[in-house]
């Protein structure tokens, strides 16, 4: 015997139907921008801090490996070797310096990294035009033609323990990101990136400034 099928049965979704599970989708990912904007400045905050971090550590081994004084600088022109350092600069370098007792306006390959990547996420650099190191991958504090700029080494590590310091000391932002980083560079040549708002020195958290 042949069975009936009801239609109401096969018919599908009502219209009711599809009109309630577009609204919740249209609710959802209206709940879902928001933190899914916020997740990405803050992926793009750590992707500059950490590559900053990275480019500080290259000032130091180059430094060394040279054995011969090396800047790193900010910067809001294009990286290159001598371009103007700047405070807050949204572009970064890395220079080899000539020895201070040889009569050289310029050494060999001098540039030795650049990088925009600040620039191109939108993301804020606060922190000093330059730091120097010297052969031992040390914070020194020097006057430089060319590039023309100081560098100020913190007087002791203890001057960069405070939220509050700048010598040495690089915050990393960005509209609508959930937090601030910093990247600290220790007189005695320790580079640390850390969360400004999580508590290291009281609560002993592993992240914190």
């Amino acid at each position: 015997m042949r069975q009936l099928i009801d239609p109401r049965r096969s018919s599908g979704f009502t219209l009711i139907e599809l009109m309630v599970t577009i609204t919740l989708i249209a609710i959802l990912m209206l709940l879902a921008i928001p933190a899914f904007g916020t997740w990405s400045a803050d992926a793009r905050v750590r992707s500059t801090a950490e590559s900053l971090q990275n480019a500080l550590r290259m000032a130091q081994l180059t430094a060394v490996a040279r054995s011969r004084p090396t800047v790193f600088a900010l910067t809001n022109a294009t990286p290159a070797a001598n371009a103007a350092p700047v405070a807050n600069g949204r572009n970064w370098y890395i220079e080899a310096l000539p020895m201070a007792d040889e009569d050289e306006d310029k050494v060999t390959d001098s540039f030795i990294q650049g990088a925009t990547v600040a620039g191109q996420y939108g993301v804020t650099i606060a922190g000093p035009a330059s730091l120097c190191f010297n052969s031992l991958g040390r914070q020194v504090t020097k006057t430089l033609t060319k590039p023309s700029t100081t560098c100020t080494a913190p007087t002791d590590d203890n001057t960069v323990t405070t939220k509050s310091d700048t010598a040495g000391t690089y915050t990393v932002s960005k509209a609508g990101a959930s937090r601030k980083l910093l990247v600290r560079v220790y007189l005695g040549g320790r580079v640390r990136m850390c969360d400004a708002a999580k508590d290291f020195v009281n609560k002993d958290d592993p992240d914190g400034c």
